[in-house]
């Protein structure tokens, strides 16, 4: 699968901020991952907090040697989740995404999640003074 990928850095990536300022807009109902995205795609993974570079590494095909190039960090951080993007057997974007930007509200799933089915409905919800995002699927 590791072929045209982004690096996986440790800062918040483009797609995530885009997706966090349509949440936050209280206009948006629903958020369509392929209306975020400019790269092509035909399914998307998520890696909750905590998941090891190993554990990545090994499911989008990345041998030791590249696997510090393309994950920079030990395990994806607490506030966080790691999102990669594949097309066929490729990989096409990797990139960590903030939890203050939306909680996707998905199993995990080893086949990864269909374009057509990457859109989510915002729902708001407040957790103390805080209004927290949840991004569920429709």
């Amino acid at each position: 699968m590791l072929a045209a990928c982004g690096e996986l850095g440790n800062d918040t990536g483009q797609i995530s901020q885009r997706i966090g300022d349509l949440a936050r807009n209280p206009e948006t109902k629903q958020i369509n991952l392929a209306e975020v995205t400019s790269f092509g795609w035909d399914r998307f993974f998520i890696f909750k907090p905590g998941t090891k570079r190993e554990e990545i590494c090994q499911f989008i095909g990345a041998n030791r040697t590249n696997c510090g190039r393309v994950i920079r960090y030990d395990s994806v951080p607490t506030t966080h989740a790691a999102l990669v993007f594949g097309l066929g057997n490729q990989l096409t974007h990797t990139e960590l995404h903030a939890l203050s930007n939306g909680r996707f509200n998905l199993p995990p799933s080893e086949r990864g999640y269909p374009k057509e089915a990457a859109v989510f409905k915002v729902r708001r919800a407040l957790s103390g003074a805080e209004q927290e995002l949840w991004l569920e699927p429709q």
